[in-house]
């Protein structure tokens, strides 16, 4: 009996000495997951406040100690379809932001969502990480010149007949679009492009190898047709075939929808310039109407009137002058001061225009139209004269004319047309001359629906109606 006793009170001890312990493994596991929730949402803060603090010197131009004029001649590679449409690469750290829109107009119930992805590319370093890769940078100058020949020298006066351009990785590799890329524009100060189809903008790095997505933009039931970047460079402006439009500003990662337009009467504004000195938004109406809103405010200060339907403008670089043409083919010449019409005169030969581009120093003015001509202008004498005679009428599109616009040096003329195959052309402008070697036999061309230059032309991009927006470096131009 007493045997059995004291078995009981030693299995009770146990007992009671195993449950203090199991107790003491859950209160600490408790304390494990506790602090792992904290230290996972103290990350996310640090990486969130990262990532808005490298846009923003990205952005915004704060980097100084890594120079983004020089560039590097993109490395032969071949194309990987299963790298390239995989979802893998969107958000290699599955983080998604989603933000609603800052909204103006209380009257609108069906609110746009607005959803925002982010990963952190390659620039996101830490400021230690940058100067490193800077230094080494420096050390491998020697050794770049080498591999690159003409990359790092002085640019001359660019030769006629073959153009020396090749082929990149596109600018949307890592987020390719599903549907006819509409826009694609260049960042006015730092190695940042914009792709805009559908409903989604993109925001790529470019490097020529890799061009890792910084951001997308996804607006809900808002196919936008005209996306462009603000003169300082911290907003893109995107509009649809709505009375309403969007500014979406990255520095602060906001989303403001702007709504019917006071004092403007069109129920759709899908087409817009910038003026270059950042002061005004023109909008190309209905019925020969031109808006002119002010950047700052967005709010309209003055309507200027065409006796036809605008087909497209252009402002000049100083922001001093505006050409706008209409489908009956006459040029229109603004003065932006005092919103008075100072000359017009007739474009030759042209039955429909649909494209009007003034080269950077104001030289040439080139108008597109629907029968595929391009007629380049002296702009000097066509300000003087209401029949002016072209210097060159182009005939190399024989479809209508989607785009024309000239590289920073007035050297290079681009110009596409949306409706057939590999409709795309360089036009040497000195010689009036197109370059021969371009397009080359590259089946991915498709159908250009856009394209532009770099800031000074070290790129030229040019989107197509499959969702892709391809990239080559033009090696004559050493700068981004």
């Amino acid at each position: 009996m007493l045997r059995r006793a004291v078995r009981r009170k030693d299995k009770t001890s146990e007992t009671k000495r195993q449950g203090t312990e199991d107790a003491g493994e859950d209160t600490e596991g408790a304390k494990k997951v506790l602090r792992t929730f904290q230290d996972k949402k103290t990350w996310k803060a640090a990486r969130k406040a990262k990532e808005e603090s490298a846009l923003e010197e990205l952005v915004l131009g704060r980097r100084q100690e890594e120079p983004t004029d020089r560039l590097q001649d993109a490395e032969d590679q071949s194309e990987d379809p299963a790298s390239e449409g995989s979802d893998d690469d969107v958000d290699s750290l599955g983080v998604v932001d989603t933000r609603e829109a800052a909204w103006v107009d209380d009257d609108d119930d069906d609110r746009t969502r607005v959803e925002k992805t982010s990963d952190v590319p390659s620039w996101a370093q830490t400021s230690q990480g940058r100067k490193r890769q800077h230094q080494s940078d420096d050390d491998s100058d020697e050794e770049l010149l080498q591999h690159t020949g003409d990359l790092l020298a002085e640019s001359s006066a660019l030769p006629r007949g073959n153009i020396n351009i090749k082929r990149c990785s596109d600018v949307n590799k890592t987020y390719p679009h599903q549907g006819p890329v509409r826009r694609v524009e260049f960042h006015p100060s730092a190695q940042v492009c914009l792709t805009a189809a559908q409903d989604v903008l993109g925001l790529f790095q470019v490097d020529g190898r890799n061009n890792p997505k910084i951001q997308t933009l996804h607006i809900e039931k808002f196919p936008i047709r005209t996306a462009h970047f603000s003169t300082c460079g911290r907003e893109v402006i995107l509009a649809s075939t709505f009375k309403w439009f969007f500014v979406y500003d990255m520095i602060a990662g906001k989303v403001l929808k702007i709504p019917k337009i006071r004092g403007v009467d069109d129920t759709s504004l899908s087409r817009f310039e910038v003026s270059p000195d950042g002061r005004f938004l023109l909008f190309l109406g209905k019925n020969g109407f031109l808006h002119l809103l002010s950047a700052k405010t967005k709010e309209c200060v003055s309507s200027l009137k065409m006796n036809s339907d605008v087909s497209a403008a252009t402002f000049s670089k100083d922001s001093r002058h505006l050409y706008s043409v209409g489908d009956d083919g006459e040029v229109y010449v603004w003065d932006v001061g005092t919103r008075d019409c100072i000359h017009k005169f007739v474009d030759e030969g042209c039955t429909h225009a649909t494209t009007i581009a003034l080269s950077h120093n104001s030289k040439y003015l080139a108008t597109g139209s629907q029968s595929g001509v391009v007629n380049i202008y002296d702009t000097q004498r066509a300000l003087t004269s209401p029949y002016p005679t072209p210097l060159k009428a182009l005939l190399n599109l024989t479809t209508p004319v989607t785009q024309t616009t000239f590289n920073h040096t007035g050297e290079v003329m681009a110009m596409c047309s949306s409706e057939v195959f590999k409709a795309a052309r360089l036009v040497h402008l000195p010689t009036l001359s197109v370059f021969s070697n371009f397009p080359e036999a590259d089946s991915m061309v498709k159908r250009v629906q856009c394209l532009d230059f770099s800031p000074h032309s070290g790129y030229l991009a040019m989107g197509n109606n499959q969702g892709r927006a391809m990239l080559y470096r033009i090696k004559h131009y050493k700068n981004f």
